[in-house]
């Protein structure tokens, strides 16, 4: 959801999409480094992410919702987790898509991205996964990065139709 695949996004990089997701490379550094920064104050780190990355506001977000992910944004353990997380994806991550460039899937995938976010206005998110899946479902959701928080319901019956169809 609101992704293009990791070898396109770092083989391809643009200076816009460096500034909006500069967060793949800072938390990608070698710990502790991410983890000791983001420790000094992860309230407000992760709600300049949730706010940056997704064109949201912050009244779009349930209160419970905050106030759980404000609780895992205070587990070291979790940040680590996020940290390693974006290593993999710049190593790893990156390794296995570069072996699969040719390869083409199948069976059903549905592509969903939020049209207000920088995924809408850097590529053309359907056609970034063409090459990889020859069966795609591609549907621009309200909101940005975060649409599935901001948008539940509409997400929820996104997928459900979706899955209703791929069952059929």
């Amino acid at each position: 959801m609101d992704i293009v695949p990791t070898h396109l996004l770092l083989n391809d990089l643009t200076a816009d999409v460096a500034r909006a997701y500069y967060h793949w490379f800072f938390l990608a550094q070698p710990a502790p480094l991410p983890e000791a920064m983001i420790g000094a104050d992860p309230v407000a780190y992760y709600r300049s992410c949730l706010m940056g990355w997704g064109a949201a506001n912050e009244d779009q977000f349930d209160r419970a919702q905050m106030q759980a992910y404000e609780a895992a944004w205070r587990d070291p353990d979790c940040v680590r987790g996020m940290c390693n997380d974006y290593r993999a994806a710049l190593t790893h991550d990156f390794e296995l898509d570069a072996g699969n460039l040719h390869r083409c899937l199948s069976m059903p995938a549905c592509v969903m991205w939020g049209r207000d976010g920088i995924m809408e206005r850097a590529f053309d998110v359907p056609s970034t996964w063409s090459d990889r899946f020859s069966n795609i479902t591609a549907h621009g959701m309200l909101g940005g990065h975060f649409f599935p928080d901001e948008y539940p319901e509409q997400t929820a019956q996104t997928l459900n139709s979706f899955l209703q169809s791929v069952s059929d």
